[in-house]
């Protein structure tokens, strides 16, 4: 794990505590008169339904926690599945929406504990609404320094007041029980049930979203939870199966146990705001309204905790990875918290309670979690497709079904919170506009200057020639082959070749350990060097030490500015072509791209195929098969494959496209234009008889094309000829495009 890191020291029962302290909050005792005046008695279907929506991406987080168990969650997962600045913002949008939320409870918290010194008989001499504020403040600055003391400390204070919480609310709910079935007339509170429509349920679940949302802390802290891969989705799951009835169970008693007077159940609750539920509690009985407000008070206080503790584990995780300023990830020496992070959470936290109305911190709130669960399910389907091997815990059923039905809901709730409360969407436009300056103007250049998992330590000096070629090596083996590829290119183009291999280390291991394994490494890496010598063509190498060799190999790339890559690749005939390594260096290098697969004799090169159709991976695949030729002597097959004579013009067409503008070629080349129903078998056919195929990426759909398409993969798994894939590189923006794709 790269950087300062934390403890795992949470059991299971405290990161379910953990998420539980966080739901049990904002939707009981906070939002509930809201959202009864927004959907009526339909408020026990929109936190039913809610419960259902926050199930699927609930699933995402279970499966992804338990992979990637660090610090960050959300933000770290977006990251690493997404382009930039995806993961910036994810981490961005995280850290207010935890901070907006814990200003919610804190002001929800202001609102119970001034109401308890008035029914107590406090003459309160200063405005009620100063008053809240200034115990929001208080509570914030009080579970601040419980959280910088230490997550023992954080986790054993959460604990306590979260089962405390429990046994009052269903003591709540059984006296309200008792009191409903004694009065039975008060059922017709819950008629109509959908008084406003179907419409009200949608927007009362949007508003209402952010109660359902405490799982995501769960996983917040993953770098924190002992045996993350079984407890982390465990106690997400145990958090939303004690919550969701117990919001069923006190709304029903909340809107059936009021007295409304000449007033709507519903439209009373509305009135009262966040202090709703002590009105209803009051009408069943003295101590029912002992008991909701201890209740409201302990709910807020169990939420805000949680809450501070998940902000300032993303802003640590962003910090960490220089996306904010080093003051961020900063570790404290005794108590091994995150007390950058957390003192720059306690101010935002102030402020946002200090200067928002409660409405409007609830609906940002919704918002921004909104848009950060649709990045999260969308890095779930790309890492899924992508780094199967690394999901070795609980996995979401009938994949990919669940993240995508996470996606739609989540962003018909984004629309509906929209109409909602245009003022709070529009505010949360201008938090991602600021996060996106923030990104380009600083944190792409920090990242870029200071992030890399990997350390350099040995490198024989590049000479710096105008073009480059990264030669990643991973095998002894692999290092002659892929040089016989190289040479010609470098030499055409009066360039120079560097050697990359990476020794991989498992997280866990310190990347000090690796440096054992150098001295066996130079051995064959230097051979390289001497053929460069041999073949007066520049040949230099580095060795890397790295936790992600696909990362460090991209790197190399960025770093040497190289004009192209060229690798080993070995096929399984079960497998895809490209694996975890592979597939992100193809993503992220900004580069041409060759992949070479041996699978016999490599020791001549008198006759090369190249097929085509058309395009510029075809006409990279010729433009390095002449630099080839000219240096082997060799000749090369064009091909083309018609199903019948009628295709011939089109034939014609695209072997014209591939030589267009290539020089002295006919000397090199003869144009092949062969009859075949189905054209890798007559490819496959036709390729018998030489040494190489060299063969340009499909023209294919750009989903397809992400990767290298379906005929390259079948000939690298079929073909014994030795085989050179090319990919063109194709710009900033469509490589943009490409990344966003694959993940």
């Amino acid at each position: 794990m790269k950087g300062p890191h934390l403890a795992r020291n949470l059991s299971l029962f405290s990161a379910t505590m953990i998420g539980v302290g966080a739901m049990i909050g904002a939707g009981i005792f906070v939002l509930t008169g809201i959202a009864a005046g927004v959907a009526g008695p339909a408020l026990l279907l929109t936190f039913l339904l809610n419960g259902i929506v926050a199930f699927f991406t609930a699933s995402a987080y279970a499966e992804l926690g338990g992979v990637i168990p660090e610090a960050g969650g959300g933000y770290l997962w977006v990251k690493t599945a997404l382009p930039q600045p995806m993961g910036f913002l994810s981490g961005w949008m995280s850290w207010m929406a935890h901070s907006v939320a814990c200003s919610l409870y804190a002001v929800g918290f202001g609102a119970y504990f001034a109401e308890v010194l008035n029914e107590v008989g406090v003459k309160i001499i200063i405005d009620v609404l100063i008053l809240k504020k200034i115990f929001a403040v208080i509570l914030v600055s009080i579970f601040t320094y419980i959280n910088y003391k230490g997550v023992k400390e954080t986790g054993r204070a959460g604990n306590i007041v979260t089962v405390l919480k429990i046994m009052i609310l269903l003591f709540f709910v059984g006296l309200g029980f008792a009191f409903i079935i004694g009065k039975p007339s008060q059922l017709s509170h819950f008629k109509p049930f959908i008084p406003k429509g179907f419409m009200g349920v949608f927007m009362a679940m949007g508003l209402t979203y952010i109660a359902f949302e405490g799982y995501e802390i769960i996983a917040q802290s993953g770098e924190e939870i002992i045996n993350p891969v079984k407890n982390i989705p465990r106690a997400i799951f145990y958090s939303l199966l004690i919550v969701v009835p117990i919001y069923i169970l006190v709304g029903f008693v909340a809107i059936g146990s009021v007295d409304p007077g000449n007033m709507t159940a519903w439209d009373f609750l509305a009135l009262k705001k966040e202090i709703a539920l002590i009105e209803s509690a009051k009408n069943i009985s003295v101590i029912g309204g002992i008991t909701i407000m201890i209740g409201g008070l302990i709910s807020t206080i169990s939420a805000l905790n949680a809450t501070i503790y998940s902000s300032s584990r993303v802003s640590f995780a962003m910090g960490r990875d220089y996306n904010l300023p080093e003051f961020f990830s900063k570790i404290h020496s005794k108590f091994k918290t995150p007390h950058g992070a957390l003192f720059a959470s306690y101010i935002v936290i102030c402020l946002m309670a200090l200067l928002l109305p409660i409405e409007d911190i609830a609906s940002s709130a919704d918002i921004m979690f909104l848009f950060l669960f649709v990045l999260v399910n969308v890095s779930l389907i790309h890492l899924r497709n992508n780094k199967k091997e690394l999901f070795k815990g609980y996995k979401s059923p009938l994949f990919p079904l669940f993240p995508v039905i996470g996606i739609i809901t989540q962003s018909l709730l984004i629309i509906l919170m929209f109409i909602y409360s245009p003022k709070a969407f529009f505010v949360t436009l201008l938090w991602i506009g600021g996060g996106i300056a923030i990104y380009y103007s600083y944190s792409r250049f920090k990242e870029k200057e200071y992030v890399g998992p990997k350390i350099i330590v040995e490198e024989r000096e590049p000479v710096r020639k105008d073009f480059r070629i990264i030669l990643g090596i991973k095998h002894k083996d692999e290092l002659e082959n892929l040089l016989k590829i190289a040479i010609p290119i470098a030499r055409e183009r009066d360039g120079e070749i560097i050697i990359t291999h990476v020794i991989n280390l498992p997280p866990q291991t310190p990347l000090e350990a690796g440096k054992r394994l150098i001295e066996k490494r130079k051995e064959w890496l230097e051979k390289g060097d001497k053929i460069g010598e041999e073949k007066g063509v520049p040949v230099s190498y580095n060795i890397s030490i790295s936790h992600d060799t696909g990362t460090a190999l991209t790197e190399s790339v960025n770093e040497y500015r190289a004009n192209a890559l060229i690798l080993g690749v070995r096929a399984s005939p079960r497998r895809r072509i490209l694996g975890r390594i592979l597939e992100p260096v193809l993503q992220k290098s900004d580069s041409d791209i060759g992949l070479l697969n041996v699978k016999s004799n490599f020791n001549k090169i008198k006759r090369i195929m190249i097929p085509t159709a058309g395009g510029p991976n075809a006409r990279l695949a010729l433009e390095w098969g002449i630099m080839i030729a000219k240096e082997y002597k060799s000749k090369i097959d064009l091909v083309y494959v018609i199903r019948d004579k009628k295709d011939l013009p089109v034939a014609q067409k695209w072997i014209s496209e591939t030589e267009r503008d290539l020089k002295h070629i006919k000397r090199y080349v003869k144009e092949n234009i062969i009859e075949g129903t189905n054209v890798f078998k007559t490819l496959l056919e036709f390729s018998k008889n030489h040494d190489l195929i060299i063969l340009g990426a499909s023209r294919e759909g750009l989903w397809k094309r992400v990767r290298f398409g379906t005929l390259p993969e079948k000939f690298m798994r079929s073909a014994k000829t030795p085989l050179l894939i090319t990919r063109k590189y194709e710009g900033k923006v469509l490589s943009w495009v490409r990344r966003f794709l694959s993940g």
